[in-house]
């Protein structure tokens, strides 16, 4: 059961945490590795010998180095088109409504302590 209290096991929630796909990367991480469960090796475990990045910080890693791209891409492309349009009509379901890319972008901003403000001009700055 997630957190929210939501009951259905197979879909992803906005509010939950993305650590809830970490045990996904962990039994892939079994199988490479040819463990069973009966070797009783727990996850904890597992992810201190491959010394791996939990899978929250891959996910949000990802998410601004594509957003960085669609940053220095040009005005004309279809990917920064995307980001920047609204719909001029038609209406959303009754609800709470659906994160918009812009509101993940923001999110994942907010937990690497990167300023809302000035992520387009660190974008511009890239290293290479």
């Amino acid at each position: 059961m997630c957190p929210c209290g939501l009951k259905a096991r197979y879909t992803v929630h906005t509010c939950c945490p993305p650590s809830y796909t970490e045990p996904s990367m962990v039994r892939h991480l079994r199988s490479i590795m040819r463990m069973t469960w009966m070797d009783k090796v727990t996850n904890k475990d597992i992810l201190e010998w491959t010394a791996l990045q939990s899978m929250e910080d891959l996910l949000i890693r990802m998410n601004l180095r594509w957003t960085g791209h669609l940053m220095r891409m040009s005005l004309d492309r279809l990917p920064k088109q995307f980001l920047y349009c609204q719909l001029s009509s038609g209406h959303r379901k009754r609800g709470r409504p659906r994160f918009r890319s812009k509101d993940t972008i923001k999110r994942n901003l907010k937990l690497r302590d990167i300023k809302t403000d000035s992520w387009t001009s660190l974008s511009q700055q890239r290293d290479k």
